[in-house]
């Protein structure tokens, strides 16, 4: 007996990961994510948050070996991800250099689990590494 069309749906909703917000980092072409879920993140004025800040998460990930010991964390390409209780959408800021790149975007978001249709991507001056700062060495010269 074939199961019903509203059964396979239930089913495919039921698997579905719970979205996850978050701080990372792109170093090498590898994504470095810290995250909490959803339900479980802090309130902040009208955001959930990750409690999470790139200086102390970048050094806990240097402690295990996750990040280069020789590199800042304003070094590589970073970003953020959060979740607006009033218009109930997601935001993902990073630097340009990964905001570019829709692969990295593709998988930030699939890692995260967060709804394509329901997040809104964008840059902010916190999240600037080192190229996009600075330019090409031959610039400053």
């Amino acid at each position: 007996m074939k199961k019903s069309s509203v059964g396979r749906q239930r089913k495919r909703s039921a698997q579905i990961a719970e979205p996850q917000i978050g701080i990372f980092w792109l170093v090498d072409r590898k994504l470095l994510i810290d995250s909490t879920l959803l339900s479980a993140a802090e309130e902040y004025e009208d955001f959930r948050i990750h409690s999470g800040n790139h200086v102390s998460v970048w050094e806990k990930f240097q402690q295990n070996g996750t990040a280069p010991r020789e590199m800042e964390y304003e070094e590589a390409p970073r970003g953020r991800v959060m979740y607006n209780t009033k218009s109930r959408r997601f935001t993902l800021l990073a630097d340009k250099c990964i905001l570019k790149d829709k692969g990295i975007v593709s998988k930030i978001m699939s890692e995260m689990n967060l709804p394509s249709k329901n997040t809104d991507k964008g840059t902010d001056s916190h999240y600037r590494c080192f190229a996009c700062l600075y330019g090409n060495r031959d610039d400053l010269l």
